[in-house]
């Protein structure tokens, strides 16, 4: 299992922002730090990666491909995915961390459900 955490993952998109390219080969951000993107920004970005994974599994629901063949690049979209949800997460000075324990263990006690993240 690779040991990946959401703050490595933060640590490591704050080191690829200023390095990011698009694709003509040029520096994507203006700011070493993205924040020349508005949130809004950031939300348009995670909205494209979660429409290119919906995309797949359509095409999977309607028989163009099946799961496996098409499982590669599922993970790919889905990474994406969990990318720039933390690089949105960032524009709002929000620790996806902590944000989502908080909100599984909030969710937990509402339902009466013992599960928590400690």
């Amino acid at each position: 299992m690779i040991g990946l955490n959401l703050h490595l993952l933060r640590q490591a998109n704050t080191a690829r922002l200023p390095l990011f390219k698009n694709a003509k080969g040029e520096l994507a951000h203006k700011n070493k730090d993205g924040s020349d993107w508005s949130l809004n920004d950031w939300m348009t970005a995670l909205m494209g990666e979660v429409g290119e994974t919906a995309n797949l599994l359509k095409k999977v629901r309607r028989g163009d491909f099946d799961l496996e063949y098409i499982r590669p690049k599922l993970e790919g979209e889905i990474s994406d995915i969990a990318i720039y949800l933390d690089l949105l997460a960032k524009a709002g000075n929000v620790d996806l961390a902590a944000a989502i324990i908080r909100t599984f263990n909030a969710k937990s006690d509402e339902l009466g459900i013992p599960v928590r993240i400690e």
